[in-house]
């Protein structure tokens, strides 16, 4: 039997004891968009999916072969974290794939009846107070300036490979001292590539995300100059890393989001950063010939809704009044909740999930993780003949 529940989110529950390891990752088939938390539906075998991408991508990181065998880009072939990554592999807090009785399964099993469970070593969270001053909501990160090991970095990361239409990227490249902070010597156009994936950051522990500036990202972390410089290094090593093994199995990595947490202090004075979470369809924008495979393709049937539009009005209310819970705004006074997915676009979604994690099976590992999951051509296929009957 699992442990209790200590924390149910929107797509995952964690069960455990509290600050006491193993945590167990129980990946649900619930799904959330745009920071609403749970949505109506659920989508077949996400979960599994979920589960098993996070355990794959941990792994596969945390060897040092994987650094050790790949030909590194010449911007980024110096870097200090990249040596110690062909040493020691990425710290992270996956502990294995495990049942429903806690126990860890061999990747055989993995295949018969794919787990929904990923046991993790547990980090402390330290969440932010928050106030509201001269109408302004304000937050107070006080508790990282005591330099906290074994937490979870107050960031979110996001490296992104390029530019593609609608990107929230070109709201913020019209300054151009923050293009130059993130290594851009000019604005971008919708439609550019990187070599060398671009690197923001934004809140992590806030009720609304908001992107930071280097300065105010490093200065909420309490990181010193040399961790904040690692922390970028390893954020662009591992989005590097990620595309080429998605490109193994003809998939375009376009950007994405990764949490990490400080671990252990080194003899340096540094500390460590550990991958945290997990890393999935739903942390990244995935595309093949053209079509989007991850999140994107949620996005794209709730954004022409009234619903939709009622979350970009909650949102600037709750700014406006200084007010925290934007999503009680869109409920209680705009009336607006999410309609529930169209069955076709919920197999595909589905299969988007299953197909992604059984391609990296089959490629990496040796085995098929889900029997009955399509193709990612198939996926691809069903996805363009959708759109060419509403054309």
């Amino acid at each position: 039997m699992l442990p209790e529940i200590i924390y149910e989110g929107s797509v995952k529950n964690v069960r455990g004891e509290k600050d006491k390891a193993p945590y167990i990752f129980e990946f649900s088939d619930r799904y959330s968009i745009f920071d609403w938390g749970q949505m109506p539906d659920m989508l077949t075998d996400k979960g599994a999916s979920l589960a098993f991408m996070g355990w794959f991508f941990f792994d596969y990181l945390g060897k040092p072969e994987t650094w050790q065998n790949w030909q590194a880009p010449d911007n980024v072939k110096n870097d200090a974290a990249l040596v110690r990554l062909r040493a020691k592999g990425l710290s992270h807090h996956a502990l294995g794939l495990v049942d429903h009785d806690s126990k860890q399964i061999p990747l055989e099993r993995e295949y018969i009846s794919p787990t929904r469970c990923l046991a993790v070593q547990p980090v402390t969270v330290l969440n932010p107070e928050s106030s509201v001053v001269d109408g302004k909501l304000l937050w107070d990160y006080t508790p990282y300036k005591a330099q906290p090991e074994n937490a979870l970095v107050p960031l979110e990361v996001i490296f992104r490979f390029g530019v593609p239409e609608g990107s929230s990227l070109l709201q913020r490249t019209g300054d151009a001292a923050y293009c130059k902070a993130i290594g851009l010597d000019k604005a971008p156009k919708a439609g550019d590539t990187f070599t060398v994936p671009v690197v923001e950051f934004s809140t992590k522990l806030e009720t609304s995300d908001r992107y930071l500036s280097y300065a105010d990202a490093q200065g909420i972390a309490s990181l010193n100059d040399d961790e904040f410089t690692a922390l970028q290094q390893i954020s662009r090593l591992v989005s590097l890393r990620l595309k080429d093994c998605f490109a193994e199995i003809g998939i375009e990595l376009w950007d994405g989001k990764l949490e990490f947490a400080f671990g252990k202090r080194q003899a340096d004075g540094m500390r460590d950063f550990m991958l945290v979470d997990s890393i999935g369809p739903d942390e990244l924008r995935l595309i093949k010939d053209g079509q989007h495979l991850s999140k994107e393709a949620l996005r794209g049937f709730y954004r022409p809704t009234s619903w939709y539009a009622a979350i970009e009005t909650g949102k600037a209310l709750a700014k406006e009044r200084g007010e925290k819970d934007w999503k009680k705004i869109c409920t209680d006074e705009l009336k607006s909740v999410p309609p529930l997915l169209a069955p076709a676009v919920k197999q595909r979604v589905e299969m988007i999930y299953k197909g992604i994690a059984t391609a990296l099976s089959e490629k990496f590992c040796g085995g098929r993780v889900f029997a009955d999951a399509w193709s990612l051509d198939d996926v691809v296929k069903q996805v363009q003949a959708k759109k060419q009957e509403v054309a």
